[in-house]
């Protein structure tokens, strides 16, 4: 929203959680350029602000600033997860308590507040679930769901259908990265998870170099971004 002022005796009037405000200033130290002087009062309160040539330019800074804070899930489908298993209901209930208390230990306390999940049955659909229980204690973070074409869920178990319809209906934002399945749509997706995160969740059983996960994990490593295996970090 632009404004006539950004501040009121020192501080800044951006007070809402999650409402952005600039103004449009031509500035004696800048040659008389017209810059665009923005601030950004995020869901937990912190304030980002900047002085930029075009308000493009100010929402971009943002949006790295966001990253930063930001968090990427991926880990294998629910097969995967209870191969070797004989209660799968015991297991699952002892995979989402891990996931939970993963996320709150290691990014919520860390300060991350934005949650990314690829929507796959069995480790992305727990991580966003413990994400929105997460939410009713930590009200200011938030889930991204991140569809890799429309109709992912088509042929999902009705059970886990439904389970990705409701989080879907929570979720903060969802973003349909194509609107057909095609070769690769996967992969894309998985890049697109770490190329706007700055810290990836797995679920990994390291038994094989190969799979979506192991993909994710292998190039989060090549950026040198940091990560924790749930798998391997159970309580």
């Amino acid at each position: 929203m632009e404004t006539k002022t950004l501040t009121e005796n020192g501080v800044s009037t951006t007070k809402g959680l999650g409402e952005e405000k600039y103004i449009k200033c031509c500035l004696g130290a800048f040659r008389g350029k017209i810059y665009y002087q923005y601030d950004y009062r995020h869901l937990n309160g912190e304030l980002f602000s900047t002085l930029r040539p075009t308000l493009e330019q100010c929402r971009k800074e943002r949006d790295e600033w966001l990253k930063k804070s930001t968090v990427a899930f991926s880990g294998h489908r629910a097969n995967r997860i209870a191969k070797f298993t004989t209660d799968r209901q015991r297991f699952f209930i002892n995979v989402a308590h891990n996931t939970w208390v993963a996320i709150e230990e290691f990014c919520i306390k860390k300060g991350y507040h934005t949650f990314l999940s690829g929507m796959a049955d069995g480790f992305d659909i727990i991580a966003a679930e413990e994400v929105l229980r997460l939410k009713k204690e930590y009200p200011y973070i938030r889930l991204k769901c991140v569809i890799p074409f429309k109709g992912q869920a088509d042929r999902y178990p009705e059970a886990y259908k439904q389970r990705y319809n409701n989080i879907l209906a929570q979720a903060d934002e969802v973003v349909i990265l194509s609107e057909n399945y095609f070769e690769g749509c996967f992969l894309c997706r998985n890049d697109y998870l770490l190329n706007n995160s700055a810290f990836l969740m797995v679920y990994y059983d390291a038994l094989a170099p190969v799979g979506g996960t192991y993909y994710t994990l292998k190039n989060a490593v090549e950026r040198k971004m940091n990560f924790v295996n749930v798998c391997y970090n159970r309580k």
